[in-house]
């Protein structure tokens, strides 16, 4: 008698979405998206942060100072490079790239890290509303397209569209710590560590780390980020001492503290002109509110909201965090929609997208400018927006604002 074999089981392993899904995501994202570039690059200029970065790196390549007072005097726009060491170094590779490949290439990464970073930050709220009527009686393709349409309007956002169209660093930053805290415990620390070398503001998840007893990832990560900048002062001693010993300690010299982009606390006192002394008092309060509920939310199992709360906590504690700082609000509005269960609560989802659609600081330094109480209210808007949900954005529902 012959002996029929079962057909293998097969293995376990991550579902490749159908192309058809796939296409219909990007062409609803490109849909929204194509028209952003087209309104943002039609001058043909190169990217203003992107071009500091490039040059940063070669001077570096040329045994230069990226600190030296007549830096980018060959630029558009002749700015400071505000980094530290580290970043000097890295970006020696973007001066390897012609500049309108390189321009391409890094639209096209940011682009990528921005439907990457919503897929992560929007995962809960997508593994609920499709298993919910009407959703769940839609094609997977049409998910897909909403999906893809959901990220495309992200991408209008004033902290996402002038990342975009400056060459900003933030999404890079702003991935490898998401990434790095939804990593089993064991491995957290090294892309942070990473991402605190090149700019400092990420050095947050760090306290973070701490903060919620984790302290293997705190200890990874600040020997990451101490091992990089060792590095860097073996290879740039000069320009190290020079950023660590005086620049690192200068906020104005990113640009004025005062003016309406600049969305942190120190603008606002700046902007207000209160004594500077309230500025530290404000600071330390918006971090200990910032990381207590963040460690909340990582005692909740609920590691989006923790995220979402540490990059709030630290756009506020910064001395300057100008617009594009933000993209944060992209693991905000995630943990907002997995949150929401009623017309009231996606209405809360839907007035925060629009309040970071619309420049309001902008109307209120332009338009309104001198109208008194209303103009106060809406040059700090984003402030006011990032203290709120510091405070009121939600840390968990059963089973839901999670990772894993």
């Amino acid at each position: 008698m012959a002996v029929i074999e079962a057909p293998p089981r097969p293995r376990p392993g991550r579902r490749v979405p159908p192309i058809r899904d796939v296409a219909a995501a990007l062409g609803a994202f490109g849909l929204l998206v194509v028209p952003l570039l087209a309104l943002k690059f039609a001058s043909g200029k190169f990217p203003l942060d992107l071009a500091v970065y490039r040059e940063a790196g070669r001077v570096v390549l040329h045994g230069g100072n990226p600190y030296a007072p007549a830096f980018g005097r060959d630029l558009r726009v002749p700015l400071p490079f505000t980094y530290p060491p580290f970043a000097a170094m890295a970006a020696v590779v973007l001066a390897l790239v012609p500049n309108a490949l390189l321009g391409a290439l890094w639209t096209a990464l940011s682009l990528g890290l921005l439907g990457a970073i919503a897929w992560l930050a929007f995962r809960p709220a997508i593994q609920r509303v499709e298993r919910e009527p009407p959703v769940a009686r839609w094609p997977a393709w049409q998910r897909a397209a909403a999906f893809g349409a959901v990220v495309g309007l992200l991408a209008w956002t004033v902290p996402l569209n002038e990342t975009i169209s400056f060459g900003q660093v933030n999404l890079v930053l702003a991935g490898a710590c998401l990434l790095d805290c939804s990593r089993p415990s064991g491995r957290r620390g090294v892309l942070v560590g990473l991402a605190t070398a090149i700019k400092l503001t990420p050095g947050i998840f760090v306290a973070y780390f701490a903060v919620t007893r984790q302290w293997a990832a705190a200890a990874r990560a600040a020997a990451v980020a101490l091992a990089c900048e060792v590095l860097a002062t073996v290879v740039l001693p000069h320009p190290s001492r020079q950023y660590w010993l005086h620049l690192a300690w200068t906020p104005g010299r990113t640009g004025n503290p005062g003016y309406f982009t600049n969305q942190s606390l120190y603008g606002v006192v700046t902007r207000l002109h209160l004594p500077l002394v309230l500025w530290p008092l404000l600071a330390a309060g918006a971090g200990v509110l910032g990381l207590w509920r963040a460690a909340r939310a990582h005692a909740a199992g609920a590691e989006l909201a923790a995220v979402a709360l540490v990059g709030l906590t630290g756009v506020l504690v910064s001395p300057i965090s100008w617009q594009h700082h933000a993209v944060w609000i992209i693991v905000v509005l995630g943990v907002l929609a997995a949150w929401a269960a009623t017309l009231h609560e996606a209405a809360v989802v839907v007035g925060v997208l629009v309040l970071f659609l619309i420049p309001f600081p902008l109307l209120g330094h332009g338009l309104l400018s001198g109208t008194g109480p209303l103009q106060v209210v809406l040059v700090n808007a984003d402030v006011l927006a990032f203290v709120a949900l510091l405070a009121l954005l939600p840390l968990a529902r059963p089973n839901r604002v999670t990772l894993a």
